[in-house]
């Protein structure tokens, strides 16, 4: 196919959504340069993992829960190439406003301060009975669409401003245009090493907090997530890690605890089954992880959709790279809906959880601005 550098992104996306075609943009952490998948017909492809699928090359976009509206999907990569060699497109580009239906499968409804509050006295309660060791507590903001809003600007900008996360855009006919920069790792794999984060404990990235370190429970969140992830790789890969921290983290306005894993001489055709084992890892559910997601389900004001869950390329360029969906947004008609969750443990206040999900939401409120 003849290739132009004259193509850029907005122009590609312009193409693509008015055929109506599946395209992720996306740029790895800690590397420059950003990669395009797209199909050439409209029709996404639901994937079932298994080995018909371990070697299924695409980009993948699961929800934090598959159900009757949401399933894990694949983005064909008939076309695959980076920012420099996008294909020569030959069409009068148009200004193509990107528009979801707001209907009862998303449920899309904003969650107040006390809704919020409540929400998480109710999961303390429920970890003093005893029930839960930990909960996540998510929520969504609305907030209207700027004038002139440009999708790929926020991306571009988003790769300027957080060289450190993944960064994704995603489009579908079907589930509409969602755009983040995740800071959190759930599986890279290639064919001499698999490699996890636990990411867990957030506070504001700020000197107070540099100096004075994690208190009680951020640690204690933080054991809970590296604690599940070692136990559920090990079931499937039989292998002891090499492990890195935990260590303090920068990721733009926030401060993380982080602790890695290394897998030496894995092979690659288990990383679906270490993904199953590890999604939704406690960082994004809970502990115990099944009644955590039905608490989740029942008890929080909207569905989730694919905040929480994971994306990323599989199989491309002889790697796997997924990424828990994290600091995102989901585009609709005249708003765009900002998802963020925060880990609630015994030791939880509801008024400073209410403020970190604040200082979270600013990973793409302050790039808005």
């Amino acid at each position: 196919m003849p290739v132009a550098s004259k193509t850029s992104l907005e122009h590609f996306f312009t193409y693509c959504i008015d055929r109506n075609l599946p395209l992720a943009f996306y740029r790895l952490p800690d590397t420059g340069e950003v990669k395009i998948i797209a199909q050439k017909n409209s029709s996404v492809q639901r994937i079932a993992f298994g080995k018909d699928s371990i070697n299924k090359k695409g980009f993948l976009f699961s929800p934090f829960q598959e159900d009757e509206h949401f399933s894990k999907i694949v983005i064909e990569p008939d076309i695959f190439c980076n920012e420099k060699s996008l294909p020569k497109l030959n069409f009068t580009k148009q200004v193509i406003t990107v528009t979801v239906k707001e209907d009862e499968k998303t449920k899309l409804k904003e969650t107040s301060r006390a809704q919020y509050e409540n929400l998480v006295r109710k999961i303390k309660k429920e970890i003093a009975k005893g029930k839960f060791q930990k909960i996540i507590a998510a929520r969504v903001l609305k907030k209207k669409k700027p004038e002139n809003f440009s999708p790929v600007n926020l991306f571009q900008m988003l790769c300027k401003e957080y060289p450190h996360a993944f960064v994704s855009f995603v489009f579908t006919k079907e589930f509409g245009l969602w755009i983040g920069a995740s800071p959190e790792i759930l599986l890279s794999a290639n064919k001499t090493e698999f490699k996890t984060y636990a990411l867990a404990g957030t506070k504001a990235n700020n000197k107070q907090n540099l100096k004075t370190g994690w208190g009680k429970k951020e640690n204690e969140e933080h054991k809970i997530v590296s604690r599940y992830i070692a136990k559920a790789f090990e079931a499937v890969t039989k292998h002891k890690p090499r492990i890195k921290g935990p260590e303090t983290v920068i990721a733009g306005n926030l401060l993380h605890l982080l602790t890695t894993f290394q897998y030496k001489s894995v092979a690659p055709t288990l990383w679906q089954k270490s993904v199953a084992a590890l999604h939704p890892t406690p960082a994004v559910a809970g502990l115990p992880k099944q009644k955590a997601i039905d608490f989740i389900l029942k008890n929080e004001k909207s569905s989730r959709s694919f905040y929480s869950g994971y994306l990323g390329p599989v199989n491309m360029d002889g790697e796997t790279n997924l990424f828990v969906n994290l600091r995102c947004m989901n585009v609709l008609k005249n708003k765009l809906a900002i998802y963020v969750g925060c880990g609630i443990t015994a030791g939880s206040v509801p008024a400073e959880e209410w403020k970190e999900s604040k200082i979270k939401s600013q990973t793409l409120l302050n790039i808005l601005k």
